[in-house]
């Protein structure tokens, strides 16, 4: 019978715990905000940034933003 081979202590505390640890590259991820804006006509849309003035794209209303 062959002995089993010796295994260094904290790898055999992670097995016996079940947790399991891989290293990967640490990529990035860049968040944006999106607003929906709605007219009085119905129209909904979205935009990135907050504007105080839209224009309407079906009634071409110029139109004061609220929040």
């Amino acid at each position: 019978m062959v002995p089993p081979e010796p295994q260094p202590k904290g790898a055999i505390g992670a097995m016996e715990s079940g947790i399991v640890v891989h290293e990967q590259e640490l990529g990035a991820v860049k968040a944006q905000r999106l607003f929906k804006m709605r007219c009085e006509c119905g129209r909904s849309w979205f935009e990135l940034e907050l504007p105080t003035l839209v224009e309407c794209p079906a009634c071409k209303k110029l139109c004061l933003v609220s929040t």
